[in-house]
């Protein structure tokens, strides 16, 4: 499997991934840059799979709807954040930023560990605390942590449906039990390692 990151060009900078296998591509947190995304898809003609989403926070679902729609693929995110995704066109009217449409779940991940889509097989990891729908996604050796866990530091819990204490939970009870060479894809940021973070993180050292 192949990893291509693309960051907005927003204020946002937060990190979309398109991961590789055969010739198919699985779009993870498809964010606030949908003509960059969409020319890469057109340039290089590319099989979309489906769009998974992390959370519903604006910035990581912004061109989902547009995908989803223009390539006839899956939405795939926790009903969890359903509200945050109730007020996405508000969202779009408090930035500043033009409404290309809200996604629609198609695939629940709530109460699901495993997916499988087409080449992808996955672990899902129930991570709530930056939101009450989060989730991490296990794929091979990658973590893809969105807004749960960075290079030393962890998502912010000031917005509404943040808890500091479960995201502490999520980060040490559920992603510190990776093995220490895990690799992992925030949200924002650079990539960092479940090993590092366990040493390092001022927010979460074991």
């Amino acid at each position: 499997m192949k990893i291509k990151q693309y960051v907005s060009h927003s204020v946002f900078q937060e990190n979309t991934y398109f991961l590789f296998k055969n010739d198919v591509v699985l779009i993870i947190d498809p964010g606030d840059d949908p003509k960059l995304l969409i020319d890469e898809i057109n340039k290089y003609q590319y099989k979309i799979q489906a769009v998974l989403a992390t959370h519903g926070h604006i910035d990581h679902i912004f061109s989902a709807s547009e995908i989803c729609n223009k390539y006839s693929c899956p939405f795939v995110m926790s009903r969890h954040d359903q509200k945050i995704l109730d007020n996405l066109e508000l969202s779009c009217k408090t930035f500043g930023m033009e409404y290309w449409g809200t996604p629609v779940i198609d695939i629940d991940i709530a109460d699901e560990n495993e997916l499988k889509i087409g080449e992808f097989s996955m672990k899902i990891y129930q991570t709530p605390g930056h939101t009450q729908g989060g989730v991490c996604y296990l794929i091979e050796n990658n973590l893809f942590s969105g807004d749960t866990l960075f290079h030393r530091s962890i998502g912010r819990t000031d917005l509404p449906g943040g808890d500091h204490d479960m995201l502490l939970r999520s980060v040490k009870d559920v992603l510190y039990t990776l093995p220490d060479d895990t690799i992992i894809y925030p949200g924002h940021m650079g990539p960092t390692k479940i090993g590092e973070e366990k040493k390092h993180n001022p927010f979460v050292i074991l």
